[in-house]
């Protein structure tokens, strides 16, 4: 008999493409270059620019960006049934939605959204080399030894080579107009800009709520039902 191999509990993101006319990315890139410039610190950071902890984390409240909410909010949905989630009971919300800027060298470090159940991020402008997303788990299944699949390992030879695995990251290197879309739990982080020219990709948070919360015990019930104190 064949030896077989079985990848269990996996996590699955979703990559799409959004179509977008040149004029309207050129409004929308003037719009974010005019947020970053209210923000404008003189020192040289290494960390890029991200508009939710500047002020501007509702992006799509403004009608400039309604077509693009519009869109995304297509690539959501089929997210959801690809998960078999039926949206019928759903009623989703974009939390936050915001720009991210990132100059040459500049990149963000590892971190997760743990207010919101799904994220994502839209790449306005994408030049070649300017860097990829990463995605890391904090729990290995294949981890058979503590440490075992640690780089060191790699550098030793213990590990002949990283791959789906044995290796706690990916990262994917996408293309200007594309979207990728993932739990809001899952760590991630965006590598090094080397194209000498500006990244701007529009990220966003969203949450989703029961449109009738009887009978379910752990997703979160509409909030219309909510008694403010």
């Amino acid at each position: 008999m064949q030896m077989q191999i079985f990848n269990l509990f996996p996590l699955t993101v979703i990559k799409d493409k959004i179509s977008m006319e040149n004029k309207e990315r050129e409004i929308l890139v003037n719009e974010i270059q005019k947020m970053k410039q209210i923000n404008l610190d003189k020192k040289i950071s290494s960390y890029a620019w991200t508009g939710d902890i500047n002020g501007h984390e509702f992006l799509f409240s403004s009608d400039l960006f309604k077509n693009l909410s519009s869109k995304i909010s297509n690539v959501i949905v089929e997210y959801l049934k690809n998960l078999e989630i039926n949206v019928s009971y759903l009623d989703i919300y974009y939390q936050r939605s915001w720009a991210t800027y990132t100059e040459n060298e500049q990149s963000i470090n590892f971190h997760t959204h743990s207010q919101s159940n799904i994220s994502f991020a839209y790449y306005l402008l994408k030049p070649k080399n300017s860097g990829g997303i990463i995605f890391k788990s904090n729990e290995l299944q294949n981890e058979i030894a503590k440490n075992i699949f640690t780089s060191s390992k790699l550098e030793k030879s213990l590990i002949n080579k990283a791959n789906a695995y044995n290796s706690d990251r990916s990262m994917f290197d996408l293309e200007q107009d594309s979207i990728i879309v993932f739990p809001s739990k899952t760590p991630h982080a965006t590598s090094p800009n080397k194209s000498g020219l500006p990244r701007i990709s529009i990220s966003g948070d969203i949450s989703i709520m029961l449109k009738e919360s009887k009978g379910f015990e752990h997703l979160m019930p509409n909030y219309s039902n909510w008694t403010k104190f």
